[in-house]
């Protein structure tokens, strides 16, 4: 039954608009921290770099220099304003600026449904599917937070402002979609894709005047970004032809990669994200058809100019993916960092259905997608906490690694300013960690392979998981050195979705623990005796057991990527 008072229909619609958001940031601010991730320390390099140039030229060059195949302009700029705001690298409110970016496409989102007459239900299965917990690998990460969220944002508003611009008397939006390209651009390496579909749309609409302009901007921007432009010399991502069977299969995976069963079924997930990708394409190709050949109302045509746009950056970012990270193995495309384009496109999809029902059919179409999107909301988050917890004490332990293993911490200068170390649970135990005393017998089950060792700490028991840092970590220690690693946290049952849909996970933080398993390489542990510890965290509470165990670890050499940054 339809509520008939609209103040209180749109209440409702509101709330539920607000509900994944609310979620979202509520699941961020518990888990993320201020601790680099990979490429993060590159940023804070060319941060650091940037602010003790002693010529503006020097500072211009930085910001544009190279950073694998990409100029990340903008992440570096935010970075400077993340500094000139804290006075130190805080890489959470980095974090916090590239995830803003998703709201930015869910008010874009919104633009377009105006412009189609929707009303503003029809946005709630949109925001459902954006704010899921299935991104964590970009949402917990400074640097690709900023990169790969805020490209698309800038995709999807340059390609907004030039499709609506179409006879419009004051060349606002044309300018706006200039200024949105370049910064687009020079964000992550598909940005190079907006002048090039920009120029497709203006010829299609047969704006011959601006597309002059268009064609001189976009030809700076391409020569700007190629100017003394290097290949990355890392050769295991370059491009693999040699089968063109494997090469389609991961463009299917990259596309369909949304629909992830991995959680309640991980021999089937290729299979429905490849299945899923074909759903998608033949979508995107029945759509392709009809706003190319197909005559019909003029705006009407540019609506579905600019969601064709949309979908033409995403597939072909997906092409890009699958090509140029096939070499690491398919199962790498199915990761989180690669599923907000496929959630998009998603998105995107609905749109087109939505607007090709009579409009006595879209109310029921509504209802359904929107109850559809509330169940992926809530499956994404319960199949991937135990991705997002474990994120946050990998994080903690590279710290430590930094900080106490291998003494690299920067004490003075501008890296000390920029580096900060994060406040963690160890900090208190850094005295008992120094000194083994009393040990109790364990049963630690340990399984050497040829790179590293599988430690594993069976337990029947249940986690209260208030606390953002709960769980176990193993520690190790020689004579000499020091190490400390996370363990992933296993559920009791065999069929591991039981453990989270019960009271006791979802209303009291109580997970049931069937064992803890920690897996760590030897690349990154110096040759030695290392007697076994465990640190058990809970209710904001560590304690520290050395055991009766001890490992032997012959160091493994690992050659590093070679980087031009």
């Amino acid at each position: 039954m339809q509520l008939k008072n609209p103040i209180i229909r749109r209440a409702l619609t509101l709330c539920l608009i607000l509900i994944p958001l609310v979620l979202f940031g509520y699941t961020f601010q518990k888990y993320a921290i201020n601790i680099p991730h990979w490429d993060d320390l590159a940023v804070r390099n060319s941060l650091a770099e940037f602010l003790t140039a002693d010529s503006f030229s020097h500072k211009i060059s930085l910001l544009f220099s190279q950073h694998n195949e990409h100029r990340i302009v903008l992440t570096r700029l935010f970075a400077l304003l993340v500094f000139q705001l804290k006075g130190t690298l805080d890489l959470k409110l980095l974090m916090l600026l590239g995830n803003l970016s998703l709201v930015g496409i869910l008010f874009l989102f919104y633009r377009f449904s105006r412009r189609n007459s929707l009303g503003l239900l029809a946005l709630v299965p949109m925001t459902f599917l954006l704010f899921n917990q299935g991104l964590y690998e970009n949402v917990f990460w400074g640097m690709a937070s900023v990169q790969n969220f805020w490209v698309v944002l800038l995709a999807f508003v340059s390609l907004y402002f030039l499709v609506f611009s179409y006879d419009q008397p004051h060349k606002t939006y044309f300018y706006l979609a200039i200024a949105a390209s370049f910064a687009g651009t020079f964000t992550s390496s598909n940005g190079i894709l907006i002048p090039i579909i920009g120029t497709a749309i203006l010829l299609f609409q047969k704006r011959y005047r601006e597309l002059g302009i268009w064609g001189v901007a976009s030809a700076l921007f391409l020569f700007l970004y190629f100017f003394q432009y290097q290949s990355s010399p890392d050769k295991t991502t370059k491009a693999d032809f040699s089968s063109p069977t494997l090469l389609l299969k991961g463009v299917l995976a990259v596309i369909g990669n949304a629909v992830d069963v991995s959680f309640v079924a991980p021999n089937k997930h290729l299979d429905l994200a490849m299945a899923t990708g074909v759903l998608l394409l033949i979508i995107l190709g029945w759509f392709s058809i009809q706003v190319l050949i197909r005559k019909y109302n003029i705006n009407q045509r540019n609506n579905d100019l600019f969601l064709l746009g949309c979908l033409v950056f995403l597939g072909i970012t997906c092409v890009g993916i699958a090509v140029g990270r096939l070499s690491y193995g398919i199962e790498v495309l199915l990761t989180s960092k690669y599923k907000i384009n496929s959630v998009l496109i998603l998105c995107i999809s609905y749109l087109i259905i939505l607007n090709s029902l009579a409009e006595h059919r879209k109310p029921r179409v509504i209802t359904i997608a929107i109850a559809l999107s509330i169940c992926y909301n809530f499956y994404t988050y319960l199949a991937e906490f135990q991705h997002i917890s474990y994120l946050r004490r990998e994080r903690i332990t590279d710290q430590f690694k930094i900080q106490h293993s291998d003494k690299e911490m920067p004490v003075s200068g501008i890296y000390a300013r920029l580096q900060q170390p994060a406040a963690t649970f160890y900090d208190a135990l850094m005295p008992a960690l120094q000194s083994v005393k009393d040990t109790v017998q364990t049963k630690i089950g340990i399984v050497e392979n040829e790179t590293g060792f599988i430690l594993t700490d069976t337990r029947n028991d249940t986690l209260d998981i208030s606390s953002a840092d709960a769980g176990q970590y193993i520690v190790l220690k020689s004579d000499h050195n020091l190490y400390l690693f996370p363990c992933r946290t296993i559920t009791a049952s065999a069929f591991q979705l039981k453990d989270y849909i019960n009271i006791g996970f979802l209303f009291r933080n109580q997970l049931n623990v069937g064992s803890f398993v920690s897996d760590f390489t030897k690349f990154y542990v110096q040759s030695g005796k290392y007697q076994i510890g465990t640190i058990d965290v809970e209710n904001k509470k560590s304690m520290l057991t050395w055991t009766n165990q001890s490992i032997n670890i012959q160091a493994v050499q690992k050659q590093k990527p070679v980087q031009n940054w």
